[in-house]
């Protein structure tokens, strides 16, 4: 159980890592009317999202034979894992090559502002399809391929969720905790992270989609 949260903690910690246009979504959404609601919401349909997943594993996958990864699910897991690893080094690196003819900018995305003309709801879903579903699915496999009981299955979802959000969570908690120097501060981390940040998420998620593909091929002929 140890290795398995482990595992998912840095899967979740990796999402947050690369998810800086999810975190200036949320810094330009407390800029908005009913800002705060609308961020809130923005980290509820993110965790909705992972929760859906987690009630298919849970309730759906949990009980198919991961024992060994000689069995049928535990390979087509580790399969899957390989897959996923090759669609994130692939985009990743592709992404990273174009980078030079596209730097950084720090003026927000177009997109955004019209957040400001919809309902505060719809933060909910923007949510939702802002998550790095990739990496979310990869820890997913990492629960199921570690065979554990429903309950630990449970708590290392809970542990990949609070891990994934640390960093779009992180600006509502300047607000909440400092209001007055808010402003200026979540500032300067909107022009950091539209300027810098890609690069390091980039670099991040190819490591990341090397790992998986060599976590799937060992288990695969171990």
């Amino acid at each position: 159980m140890q290795t398995l949260i482990l595992s998912v903690l840095g899967l979740g910690l990796a999402v947050a890592l690369c998810s800086p246009v999810s975190v200036v979504t949320v810094i330009v959404l407390l800029t908005m009317r009913s800002g705060r609601r609308r961020a809130i919401a923005f980290v509820v349909g993110w965790l909705l999202a992972i929760v859906v997943i987690g009630a298919v594993v849970v309730l759906v996958l949990h009980g198919q034979d991961f024992s060994s990864h000689k069995t049928t699910p535990s390979r087509a897991a580790s399969a899957v894992e390989i897959v996923l690893g090759c669609i994130v080094l692939l985009v990743s690196a592709r992404a990273f090559r174009r980078r030079s003819r596209q730097p950084g900018s720090a003026e927000t995305p177009k997109w955004l502002d019209r957040l400001d003309q919809t309902n505060w709801l719809l933060a909910v879903l923007v949510g939702t399809f802002m998550l790095t579903y990739s990496l979310t699915v990869a820890a997913a496999i990492e629960i199921l391929k570690a065979n554990v009981s429903t309950l630990d299955s449970v708590v290392a979802f809970a542990v990949f969720a609070l891990a994934s959000i640390t960093t779009i969570a992180a600006p509502i908690a300047v607000v909440l905790i400092a209001p007055e120097s808010s402003a200026e501060r979540l500032a300067r981390w909107r022009r950091w992270l539209l300027g810098n940040s890609r690069t390091i998420g980039l670099i991040a998620l190819i490591i990341i989609g090397a790992l998986l593909i060599a976590r799937g091929v060992h288990d695969l002929i171990v």
